[in-house]
Formats: structure tokens, sequence, C-alpha cells
């Protein structure tokens, strides 16, 4: 008989999710070095290459791509008679608040992987900017909520700061347009009043050509050369082009990415759930 290590299957599960052995490690809590170890070690085991690692990251052989479908029975099998063995019945349902911008980050593969440890648990996600995600959240609406708060007004736990720069399209005009065009969230975005206070005080003219909470639409005006934009410097998406504060561009705060859980009668499921968004971020706070 030939047994499979599960634990080498977890780690090439995490491993694929996160695209990422760095990312990996933080959601398992081992070292990148251990996760290399382990999905060598099953690379070994199996006999076939699993993973191709170049420049553009890490992609499945179709080898691997065989092993990750199969793979997931063996663990929701293995969780499910450990949980049923060992563990009360997590059974039950999240509200989870993130704000628009933080939807392209790694919450996807978190979640993922929070949803197969805890299949019973129904999570419902609510996209909105910040400010109507406060409000919901005081309402009692949400259970948990990640927040873009300034330093100095911080209502939750951080995870992690950066700096909000300015956008526009790579070789784009419309930095050099007056009145400065601004894409911008709606009046409940928190980086608003922000933005437009800080062009306010160096007196630089500017005007709203688009406002809405449809961040894809917004990102569409930027790359259309038709505005500039604001993002925090790390999530900045692919194809634009972030650039410093210049005498006709004011310098923008730096705002901490936070995580509230409520105290509610899901506490201890969102608790864990937020555990598993606390490690997935913990790499960008350490940075």
């Amino acid at each position: 008989m030939r047994n499979i290590d599960l634990q080498l299957l977890r780690t090439f599960r995490a491993v694929t999710s996160t695209s990422s052995m760095t990312r990996a490690s933080a959601l398992l809590n081992i070292t990148p070095g251990a996760v290399s170890q382990q999905i060598n070690k099953l690379e070994a085991q199996l006999g076939c290459k699993l993973l191709v690692r170049d420049k553009s990251g890490l992609t499945l052989t179709a080898e691997g791509e065989r092993l990750y479908a199969r793979s997931q029975a063996l663990l929701t099998l293995n969780d499910e008679i450990w949980r049923d063995m060992t563990e009360p019945q997590f059974k039950g349902r999240l509200s989870l608040g993130i704000p628009l911008d933080l939807v392209a980050t790694q919450l996807p593969a978190t979640l993922r992987l929070f949803a197969d440890d805890f299949p019973d648990v129904d999570i419902n996600l609510v996209c909105a900017p910040t400010l109507d995600l406060k409000r919901q959240f005081n309402e009692g609406l949400l259970d948990l909520t990640l927040l873009e708060e300034l330093p100095g007004e911080l209502t939750a736990t951080p995870l992690f700061s950066d700096q909000l720069v300015w956008i526009t399209a790579k070789a784009g005009k419309a930095r050099n347009l007056d009145p400065l065009p601004l894409s911008i969230s709606s009046t409940d975005c928190v980086f608003r009043l922000p933005t437009t206070l800080a062009l306010d005080q160096i007196g630089r003219r500017w005007k709203r050509v688009y406002e809405s909470n449809n961040i894809d639409a917004i990102q569409a005006m930027v790359r259309m050369e038709m505005a500039v934009g604001v993002y925090l410097k790390s999530l900045v998406p692919a194809g634009l082009d972030w650039f410093k504060e210049a005498e006709t561009f004011p310098r923008l705060p730096e705002y901490s990415v936070t995580l509230a859980v409520a105290n509610g009668t899901e506490q201890e499921l969102a608790n864990h759930l937020a555990n598993y968004i606390r490690r997935s971020f913990s790499l960008k706070k350490a940075a």
C-alpha cells in the first residue's frame, strides 16, 4: 500500500490557489523554503513534475492539473471526517464587506481556501466604498469588513499601510489638462475628499468627468486618457501608471487597510475567517 501525504497535498493546493509559494507560506504559517521542499517531496513521491516555475510565476503541468482536480475530493473527505470526529460543526452564514479596489487582491484565493476548509459556511460578499461599509457594519449588517482608513482615524485592526498615488494611462495626456479631469468613485469613496482638498490647497483646478462605484468603469476612463484617478500604490491595475507628486500634483495621504469583526451571533465563525484574511495580508504588512 502506498499513501499520499495529505499535508503535501494541502500545501500543493495552497500554492496552486495563490500562484505563489510566498503567499502560500503565509496562509500555511510555514516558511517559503518549507513550501518548496514539500512540493519537491510530493513531486518525488508521484514521479512527475507538477509545477512549472518561470518569471511569470507558477503554472500547473498537465499532471499538476490532474492532481489538483482529484486532490480536492480527498482533502474535502479528510476534513469532513476530522470535523465530524473531533470538532463542533461549523455552519452558518457570514457577511463580509470588501472595499471595491481590494476585490482584485489575494482575497479570492483566501476565500476559496476558507470555503474548502469550512464548506458548510456560506459567505455573502458585500463590495462597496469604505464609508458605505462602515455604515453597514455599524448597523449590524456585516459580520466583518475590510476598510481603508487614515492612520489617525483608525476604527479597526490595521493589516497593512499603503500610499495613495495618482494614476494615469501609460503616456497619457490627461494629467496635463486644465481643469484636471478626475475619474473617482461616489461620495462614499474614502479617497475622494482628501484628493479634492489636496488639489484645492495648491490651487489646481479640477472637474469630475465620471462618478460611479463601478471600479471597472472608473479604470476605463483613465485607460482612455479621459481622466486621472487615485489608487493605493500596491494595487495599481496592470496597464496603468502611477506617478509621484509634483508642483501641479499634491502629495496624497497614506492609508491603512483595516479589519473589523462584529460582536454578533456569528463571531466565532467570523474570527476564523478573520484569521485567514490576516494571514493572507501578513506579507504585505511586513513589506
